[in-house]
């Protein structure tokens, strides 16, 4: 077999491959015996007819042109591998010459993973703040436990800074009722500022029975564009005011926050505290993480990014969005109408970073291969019994996480894991 390997722009490769006719031979045989077993053949049993009966039944060319899909996929990737060439996505293949008794010549053209000359990495250094906690902080915390323990008790007075109200209301826009603007029964807590700026303002001072009317202002930046930066007006009813009452910070509330692990107030805001500071850890660990990697985008140079990759990186972030706001229970179609904007539109705005995320990827690989790592069977064996915690017995699950596939992806992920770690140990100042 021969091939020539020309490299095109925009990383991409032409391979023309030839097969001679007695290379071709096994493939023409086993596409017989593939046939002799699906067609029917007058005085043979199935799968037994010769090669010369069924070459003469389907014709030289027939047969030929039966094989043709094996040859390639089996020629194909053997050159990469000889070549050590590796490529993205599937290739585009262009037949150049295909008849009996000659050797068959394709074309097969494909994108590439593009090379990258990494910059002087060893040089870059990324600042990491010290983690602070301030006692507001803890106590936010504090009292937002105390809130959910609160409880309420229905008055007979004017609703203040603090209560819970429930209202019915309904919004108009230039008299003309809007679109879901009607709610029955709708608890506000004044002072949270859950709802747009001065609406509980407004409520102040109501009674159960009162009813009120006035114009807000909805913000600029609201999420329904329709409203956003609009004078709106309010009908307002009062049906219920209730008065919320917070546990005392004692050693009560302690036990009630957790009974088998705290036993006052203090150990309560220890707790509070360690779990922000490893909270905040982690966000400025994911801070410097992505100074850092930006910082090696910017200092090194890639040949032209393949569109497939990005296309398909940009097609996981959709995937991702798409994932996240559904876990929050909002539907994806309502979501994209609400900013006014298609999913053509978010693969735009998606593109620039899709690049980044991809060019990341391609340096994690490099780097990878310069310094040598490996990932060992014994470390993908245990992510797979990680994930097989959650799936106990199910030994349909372990066949899928045993297959290659899923093993290259996981060798994938341990490898770009150990990358990032030795950068951030190279790189992060702490």
């Amino acid at each position: 077999m021969k091939s020539t390997v020309k490299k095109l722009d925009k990383s991409q490769v032409e391979i023309t491959i030839e097969v001679s006719t007695l290379e071709m031979q096994p493939y023409l045989q086993r596409t017989a015996e593939r046939l002799a077993k699906e067609m029917k053949i007058e005085g043979f049993r199935p799968g037994k007819a010769p090669y010369e009966i069924i070459k003469q039944k389907v014709g030289d060319m027939g047969l030929l042109q039966e094989s043709i899909d094996d040859v390639i996929s089996a020629t194909y990737y053997e050159v990469l591998k000889t070549e050590k060439i590796v490529t993205i996505g599937q290739p585009s293949i262009d037949v150049e010459k295909v008849a009996p008794d000659n050797d068959f010549v394709y074309r097969a053209t494909a994108s590439v993973l593009p090379n990258v000359k990494i910059g002087d990495w060893k040089k870059l250094k990324v600042k990491s703040e010290e983690v602070k906690i301030t006692n507001e902080q803890v106590d936010k915390i504090i009292e937002d436990i105390r809130k959910m323990q609160a409880t309420e008790k229905l008055v007979e007075r004017e609703a203040k800074t603090g209560d819970k109200v429930e209202v019915n209301f309904e919004v108009f826009l230039d008299k003309v009722p809007i679109e879901k603007g009607k709610q029955d029964k709708y608890p506000v807590v004044i002072g949270e500022n859950k709802f747009i700026p001065g609406f509980e303002e407004k409520i102040i001072g109501m009674k159960a029975g009162a009813e009120k009317e006035f114009e807000l202002k909805f913000p600029e930046k609201y999420f329904d564009k329709k409203m956003a930066g609009k004078t709106a007006e309010f009908k307002v009813k009062c049906n219920s005011v209730f008065e919320i009452e917070l546990p005392e910070l004692n050693d009560a509330f302690a036990s009630s926050v957790s009974a088998d692990k705290f036993k006052t107030v203090a150990e309560v805001k220890k707790n509070v505290l360690e779990n922000l500071k490893a909270e905040e850890g982690g966000k400025q660990e994911q801070k410097v993480e992505i100074e850092m990697l930006d910082k090696l985008v910017d200092i090194s140079e890639f040949e032209a990014i393949p569109d497939l990759l990005i296309d398909n990186e940009v097609h996981k972030m959709v995937h991702e969005l798409e994932h996240s706001i559904s876990n929050q229970g909002f539907n994806f179609a309502d979501y994209l109408k609400s900013l006014n904007k298609t999913e053509e539109d978010l693969k735009t705005e998606f593109r620039p970073q899709a690049e980044k995320r991809v060019k990341i990827s391609i340096l994690a690989r490099e780097i990878y291969v310069q310094e040598k790592f490996e990932v060992r069977d014994d470390e993908i064996e245990a992510e797979i019994e990680v994930v097989m915690q959650n799936y106990p017995n199910n030994e349909d699950v372990r066949k899928q996480l045993e297959t290659e596939t899923y093993k290259d992806y996981l060798k994938n992920t341990i490898g770009n894991r150990k990358v990032i770690e030795f950068l951030k140990k190279e790189i992060i100042v702490k």
